[in-house]
């Protein structure tokens, strides 16, 4: 009886034990029940990574962050232990990087690569991707930057709407009332010139249809009309006169003789120099040329 009771003290402290040690584990995201092969990786800092944060590949969940530890004593890197599903294989090349999420923090993101697998233990390459306030806070600097540029702009507008420049605006809006208000008149007279214009021109549509027909009849008797045979005889008749200049200036004919010999104008130059000399010797010596007498003329001995 009395060894029963021992058993049962020792199975309820055993359980005490296993519940200690998987208690333990567990807040440091390790699991008895599930094997897993151990990473790690350097890095500077960790951001906001914690203890038994998750790791990914391509957003799945493949394990835990078991452990981060300083490298050294001089504290300027840290070691992170990430533990890995066993029936996950990745390589040597696999990159290991801390990212952020918007609301579940910070977490371990694996990049498969190629090559060599990694063995349980091995080290791989940790690479940091500034989180996401770090990516917005240059957005959020230039957006203040422009608020500060519109807030200036906005002033310099509100200095330069002084009293007198609205009194100037005032005044600007008053006299294009006013010139309106006098137009109104006038633009209700050339609209009513515009209608009686339309109306005139709606009157004369029988005339300008009977204008359109006529100059369609005249188009129709014109082509109707033998004009290939009047411009045939107007092309012959250039062809002829062609022909003739041509044989003018080459000096063919009678007209081509006298338009190209010089001697036909010289013979014509000097008979008018005889003539004019004839004429001039007559008027000053008549009576050598005309014998007038009123018995006639005595004959000589």
């Amino acid at each position: 009886m009395k060894f029963k009771k021992e058993i049962k003290i020792g199975v309820v402290v055993t359980f005490i034990i296993f519940l200690f040690l998987w208690g333990y584990n567990f807040l440091k995201g390790r699991n008895l029940f599930s094997s897993y092969n151990y990473y790690y990786a350097v890095f500077p800092h960790v951001g906001d990574l914690q203890t038994s944060g998750a790791v990914k590949v391509n957003g799945f969940v493949v394990g835990l962050v078991s452990d981060i530890a300083f490298t050294s004593d001089r504290l300027d890197s840290l070691k992170v232990e990430i533990a890995v599903k066993k029936n996950l294989n990745i390589s040597k090349n696999t990159i290991v990087r801390i990212e952020s999420g918007l609301i579940s923090g910070n977490y371990v993101a694996l990049l498969p690569g190629k090559g060599e697998l990694a063995q349980n233990g091995d080290m791989l390459k940790g690479v940091l991707v500034p989180d996401l306030l770090g990516k917005l806070a240059p957005i959020a600097d230039k957006a203040d930057s422009v608020m500060n540029s519109i807030n200036y702009t906005l002033g310099i507008f509100h200095n330069m709407l002084d009293s007198t420049v609205q009194d100037n605006f005032r005044s600007i809006v008053a006299n294009t009332e006013r010139m309106v208000s006098s137009s109104r008149n006038k633009i209700g007279l050339i609209l009513s010139n515009f209608e009686s214009v339309s109306s005139n021109l709606e009157k004369s549509n029988e005339d300008i249809s009977q204008l359109i027909s006529n100059l369609s009849a005249f188009s129709s008797t014109l082509s109707e009309s033998d004009v290939k045979t009047t411009v045939d005889h107007a092309n012959s008749t250039l062809r002829q006169l062609d022909t003739l200049l041509k044989g003018i200036n080459a000096g063919e004919g009678t007209v081509g003789k006298l338009a190209r010999n010089d001697s036909a104008y010289i013979f014509l130059q000097r008979s008018l120099e005889d003539l004019d000399k004839l004429l001039i010797d007559l008027r000053e010596n008549p009576k050598e040329y005309v014998h007038f007498s009123l018995f006639g003329k005595k004959s000589k001995n």
